[in-house]
């Protein structure tokens, strides 16, 4: 059997009002009342998002853009300045409106930076394509293409989406990534329905909504801390700890702060006045003048406590790891009956998690029904 994806014809939409669409986008200053758009916005059963930012230099995303579409219009939302995102956050609260985003994880934080919330109920074209074949990290550009014939520009997701006033080829990018979401949604709502897998799709993103906001511990982020002994371990987290709070409170990329190599090489010497003037003494100067005083009196401190090891930091025995390998070649069974990747059911990192005795939420859902006594864990 064919790829469910694979399958799909070539759907009959027009390009010309897509196009007429995208010349007529409407530019929204922020001098413009959002009540009266977001009462627009409210009308449709589904409308289209997504956000342009910038980050390469600070901690938190730099909105640059939000774009809306229903499939007819589009408006392109300019949050540079705005204030007052209050109507806004009333469409993306509205339950009776879907909001569909390709590939939504980015684009959350920005929604609940402006408007402390996030788009519920969520339809993530990504997330949907891959359930009846596509690969499992299809670009929206691809999708689009396979669907609907349609070649659209792409290379422009790094721009500097923040300067005033936006050139005329980044608006029209802008709007291209949203007029096609509707569209999007209803085709791959069809083939889910017929696949019996639109449950799937819903309860994905009804999850992802929830486990926004969720992190994990600072430590495990740091590429390396797994090696570490336990009293090592205790010293890099509470050393992680602390380049969190000050990434957020100076808005800058963990590794403007420290970067990982730096961390495993301080604790690793913690407590060795030397050494660890040393490593201090390598760093950037506004780094070592900012920060490098504080560094060497924790580092020299007294010994933290004893921190619990995270499972993700905690190796696999030999029986686990054979036990793992079990578990992949199911998992790719199932999936390829199903004409999906493997890892959209279960991805490695999922199936160690259950090999540890972890019991992730997503097998409570329709991966659990899949794997069901076919689990070899």
């Amino acid at each position: 059997m064919a790829p469910i994806s694979k399958q799909i014809k070539t759907a009959t939409v027009s390009h010309e009002s897509a196009e007429k669409a995208v010349r007529n986008a409407r530019f929204i200053t922020p001098d413009n009342d959002l009540q009266a758009l977001a009462s627009q916005w409210s009308e449709p059963p589904a409308i289209g998002l997504d956000t342009e930012f910038v980050r390469e230099r600070t901690f938190y995303p730099r909105p640059g853009l939000v774009q809306i579409s229903n499939g007819q219009s589009i408006w392109l939302l300019d949050p540079v300045d705005r204030e007052d995102f209050i109507s806004f956050g009333e469409v993306l609260d509205n339950a009776n409106v879907i909001k569909i985003l390709h590939s939504a994880g980015e684009d959350l934080e920005v929604f609940r930076l402006l408007t402390n919330t996030v788009p519920a109920p969520l339809f993530d074209t990504q997330i949907a394509a891959a359930m009846i074949g596509f690969p499992l990290q299809c670009r929206y550009e691809s999708l689009v293409e396979q669907c609907f014939g349609i070649t659209l520009p792409g290379g422009q997701a790094r721009s500097n989406w923040c300067r005033r006033p936006l050139p005329g080829h980044l608006l029209e990018y802008a709007a291209q990534d949203v007029i096609w979401l509707p569209r999007l949604q209803e085709m791959l709502s069809e083939e889910l329905d017929k696949s019996n897998r639109l449950g799937w799709l819903t309860e994905d993103c009804h999850r992802m909504i929830q486990s926004e906001s969720e992190s994990p511990p600072p430590v495990v982020r740091i590429k390396g801390s797994g090696k570490l002994d336990d009293q090592r371990l205790a010293w890099l987290s509470q050393l992680a700890d602390w380049r969190e709070q000050q990434a957020h409170q100076h808005d800058l990329p963990r590794g403007f702060i420290l970067r990982d190599e730096t961390m495993i090489s301080l604790v690793e010497t913690a407590g060795e006045q030397k050494q660890l003037k040393n490593i201090l003494g390598s760093l950037p100067h506004p780094v070592r003048r900012r920060h490098g005083e504080q560094l060497l009196d924790m580092l020299m401190g007294p010994e933290p406590d004893a921190v619990e090891r995270p499972p993700e930091l905690t190796g696999l025995d030999i029986e686990q790891r054979q036990r793992l390998k079990e578990a992949q070649a199911t998992v790719r069974s199932i999936a390829e009956d199903l004409n999906i990747d493997p890892a959209l059911i279960a991805s490695k990192r999922e199936l160690t998690r259950l090999i540890r005795g972890e019991r992730p939420g997503w097998m409570e859902g329709w991966r659990g029904k899949l794997l069901g006594d076919l689990n070899p864990i």
